[in-house]
């Protein structure tokens, strides 16, 4: 599975679909930081945006090759179910990368170190939930992009203001007041979004298979 992935990433970064997703965060990322109070509320920030960031790459993933090329790939490399499974680690894989730049960034800027470790959890779960959300607007459950661009604006504006929704609104409203709330709502929110996020990805993997 790891040389198929890298296979597949080195193929994305030839085809260079990656630079609109990666210029875009970059942007969102100068206007949100460097922090000059509480880091926590940045990192929340910055953490929500890569849901659509991680939709968008996702995106990019499963769209890179051609049908023609994206069957091939599946002969060569034991199925549909194996090469699928490889691009979401590939999404996974890229926007965690972004995840981590930002983290690292955010952090040292701040100069806030103490706590990072909720940082990283913001960040981790929002790079599963916004690789979930892509995969089910994606290619082979919806070859459209007009359809895709649709439902991802949809899945963006739910995300934004569907009360309590994990990962975005819930870690919104978490920061939103004077005081943070606790750790024990953060791992509750951690674990809402990893249940979302592996029944998304186990539906469109479903409805990818009646597709191809």
């Amino acid at each position: 599975m790891t040389p198929l992935v890298r296979y597949l990433v080195a193929d994305v970064l030839r085809g260079q679909r990656w630079a609109a997703p990666l210029l875009a965060y970059l942007s969102i990322l100068m206007i949100i930081g460097p922090p000059t109070g509480p880091v926590l509320p940045t990192y929340a920030m910055a953490s929500a945006a890569l849901v659509p960031i991680g939709m968008w790459i996702t995106i990019v993933v499963m769209h890179n090759e051609e049908p023609m090329q994206a069957a091939i790939t599946m002969s060569v490399n034991g199925g549909f179910r194996r090469v699928w499974l490889a691009k979401v680690g590939a999404a996974l894989l890229c926007t965690s990368v972004l995840g981590l730049a930002a983290l690292i960034w955010l952090t040292a800027t701040s100069v806030q170190f103490a706590q990072v470790g909720l940082g990283a959890l913001d960040f981790a779960m929002t790079v599963l939930a916004g690789v979930a959300f892509g995969t089910v607007i994606s290619r082979p459950v919806l070859p459209k992009l007009g359809w895709t661009i649709v439902l991802g604006v949809g899945i963006c504006f739910a995300q934004l203001f569907v009360r309590h929704a994990p990962p975005v609104n819930a870690l919104i409203d978490l920061y939103a007041g004077d005081r943070p709330g606790s750790t024990g709502t953060l791992l509750l929110i951690a674990a809402e979004s990893v249940v979302l996020s592996v029944l998304v990805i186990v539906a469109a993997h479903a409805l990818a298979r009646r597709r191809v």
